[in-house]
């Protein structure tokens, strides 16, 4: 290439990097477990395990030759105390470990045993103390396809061990000659206490088996809660959104779920061309389970880290199905007419309207909202070019008058209610905080800066007339499994560039109810991303979009 050539190439930045509409974010968010979450989950174990166990009555018989014998359980029960539990990470598995104290009745309602040996029969009343018994087991997980296209979170219990000290003095059996009987059978290779711990064995082993399917679908249900797979309709634009499980790791830091994401939909009319073909795409490594800035106190226990690629990419498929195209027509709520513009613009369009007519303001978004995580809000929309354009009627044609384009930033913040489990998303939306420049101003150029500060002092009282309303009791309902949930919830830019949002929470005992609408008429959209409070809602993080609500173009 010439060196003229090169000087040109040179002289201009490469164009960023963007992801296309719909592509698939293969890093899209994380959703980590800590060893002191795992803590926090291992309190649901004792709720799993039964209290008790009633053992059916059993009998058996045998001997050699002339010497038979004969025995029979019955009355027997099992009590079952969980002393502690944990949940361990490993490599690549968790440890789970159950300490119980287990017991067979008790001295006010004892088992009876009948025994029959030759010619003598007997029947002894009995009961065995609380002893230690330890229950460890393994738990696996993985990605699995669920047969429908979806990626779920598949968990797996290993083989369960049971093991116990338990010794005969522990055994109580009175009201019988069973030393004599002891010693007889002893001859035979046999013994009572051995056939009482055998029934005893058998039904703890069944009992503690069953926890496994429920142990599974616990650990399923907590971590399917983070993903999602839907269509969303809001105020028109319709996009499809996807965050699912793409991998896990379990590692003695915790376990770490991989989310992969996409946003996509039609293309509205009203963008025109200035789509530039895809979100902004800044890729870098996210942080290691524990690395959190000094802002976020104490251990967490769930951990929630959503790249910028992501929330770029779902603001620029609302941005580019319509979402900020919106038309405010006269008649409305709000009076629209030609004595707006003297307020908006200091009077400089006075003389160009000297009786009032219909106004129409219309939008006109130039470029997709971006996202920052490291300024005044824990989330920072920044707009960049968006265009309100204001429309009458001027020599028999509908014509435009002015056209203002805001750039700024719109915060968002994060706060949750562990009183009723509600996450409120704060918007703020103020009008000192986005800068007005004129960018269409056919009748009067030399007007601007009096434009610019006219739109200035009267945009906040627009805002809070038109957009305000709309924008409040964006409340949405956190689930609890179990009535172990949330506690409290913190949010902090992560990530050594600062461009992942850490949504970081606290699990334990709760005291508001699951949330509603898991199938039920409360939540339309299931329990993926926890179920609304405020009418039209639709998750967690798709209702980041609303922060712009207004009236959609017809």
């Amino acid at each position: 290439m010439p060196l003229f050539g090169l000087a040109l190439v040179a002289a201009f930045p490469a164009a960023a990097e963007t992801w296309a509409p719909g592509e698939t974010i293969e890093k899209a968010a994380y959703a980590d477990l800590t060893p002191e979450g795992l803590n926090a989950i291992s309190a649901l174990i004792p709720a799993l395990l039964p209290s008790g166990i009633e053992i059916p009555e059993t009998s058996a018989e045998g001997g050699y030759w002339c010497f038979n014998y004969a025995y029979g359980l019955y009355g027997a029960w099992v009590s079952i105390e969980v002393v502690n539990a944990t949940i361990t990470p490993g490599n690549g598995v968790l440890d789970i470990t159950a300490n119980l104290m287990v017991s067979l009745n008790d001295p006010s309602d004892t088992f009876q045993l009948y025994y029959e040996l030759t010619c003598l029969d007997d029947t002894c009343d009995g009961y065995v103390d609380a002893f230690p018994v330890t229950v460890t087991t393994t738990m696996a997980l993985e990605v699995v396809d669920d047969g429908a296209g979806n990626n779920v979170l598949d968990a797996t219990i290993g083989a369960i061990n049971v093991s116990y000290e338990l010794v005969n003095d522990d055994i109580h059996l009175d009201n019988c000659s069973v030393g004599d009987i002891e010693s007889v059978l002893d001859w035979f290779g046999l013994s009572l206490y051995d056939l009482i711990l055998g029934q005893l064995d058998s039904y703890l082993q069944d009992a503690i088996a069953d926890i496994g399917p429920t142990l599974e679908e616990t650990i399923e249900d907590a971590f399917s809660s983070a993903s999602i797979n839907q269509e969303l309709d809001l105020n028109g634009a319709v996009v499809q959104l996807s965050l699912q499980p793409s991998d896990v790791v379990i590692t003695p830091a915790g376990v770490r779920v991989q989310m992969s994401g996409s946003m996509s939909g039609d293309a509205s009319t009203c963008i025109g061309n200035n789509d530039p073909g895809g979100s902004l795409k800044t890729l870098s490594d996210a942080p290691a389970i524990g690395q959190v800035p000094s802002s976020i106190e104490g251990d967490y226990h769930v951990g929630l880290i959503l790249s910028d690629d992501f929330t770029n990419q779902a603001l620029y498929s609302l941005w580019r199905g319509g979402l900020l195209c919106y038309s405010l027509e006269p008649g409305g709520a709000f009076p629209l007419d030609t004595s707006i513009l003297n307020v908006l613009t200091g009077s400089v369009f006075a003389e160009l309207f000297p009786e009032t007519q219909p106004l129409t303001l219309q939008t006109a978004p130039g470029a997709p909202p971006t996202t920052s995580f490291d300024g005044g809000h824990d989330i920072d929309v920044n707009l960049t070019d968006l265009g309100l354009e204001l429309y009458t009627q001027l020599d028999g044609r509908e014509a435009k008058i002015v056209t203002v384009a805001l750039a700024g930033v719109v915060g968002v913040d994060l706060g949750f209610d562990n009183t009723t489990g509600e996450l409120g998303v704060i918007v703020d939306l103020d009008a000192n905080a986005l800068t007005p420049s004129v960018v269409y101003n056919e009748f009067f150029p030399d007007a601007n800066e009096a434009i610019v500060a006219g739109f200035s002092g009267a945009f906040g009282g627009i805002i809070d007339t038109v957009v305000g309303g709309l924008l409040d009791g964006l409340v949405f309902a956190v689930p609890s499994f179990s009535g172990i949930g949330l506690t409290a919830l913190e949010a902090a830019p992560v990530g050594d560039n600062a461009d992942w949002l850490g949504a970081f929470a606290w699990v334990g005992p709760t005291t508001y109810e699951a949330a509603d609408g898991c199938g039920s008429e409360g939540c339309s959209s299931g329990c993926s991303g926890g179920c609304a409070s405020s009418p039209g809602s639709v998750g967690l993080w798709p209702a980041l979009g609303l922060l712009l609500l207004l009236r959609r173009r017809s």
